[in-house]
């Protein structure tokens, strides 16, 4: 006997695990507009977005196209944005941290250092000797 499953059973299977994943959503209210605007207002503080790109999603009726155009603008990925899908949200942090600038490396840091006078590469050594004398 095969103890394997064929694709078309384990996507089936997959897709019933969505479907009671969105039903669960749509129980809870994650479709509503209150929670799709408290989840702009949180993302706008977050990323410190401007009042005015998110007015047209904080009316009793959210227009679709303004949505669209949030979304692409801020890089948010619409089904965390619409319906709470906690996957959709997973999906936009995993970009976000993907793109973001890459942490100064030493060559970069080197010369900074290098650039500043004298008096502040001093201030700088002896905040470094500080840090590093709480570590231990």
């Amino acid at each position: 006997m095969n103890d394997e499953i064929s694709q078309e059973a384990k996507q089936a299977l997959a897709d019933n695990a969505r479907r009671k994943a969105i039903d669960r959503l749509e129980r809870d209210g994650a479709h509503s507009n209150a929670a799709v605007q408290r989840r702009v207002l949180a993302l706008a503080a977050e990323r410190n977005i401007p009042p005015a790109d998110y007015a047209k999603l904080m009316h009793k009726r959210i227009i679709t196209e303004a949505v669209l155009a949030f979304c692409k603008k801020y890089n948010v990925s619409i089904d965390w944005l619409m319906c709470g899908d906690l996957k959709g949200l997973q999906r936009m942090t995993l970009e976000r941290k993907l793109c973001s600038p890459p942490a100064p490396t030493a060559d970069r840091i080197m010369q900074k250092y290098r650039n500043l006078s004298p008096v502040q590469q001093a201030i700088v050594d002896e905040a470094i000797d500080q840090l590093l004398e709480k570590q231990k």
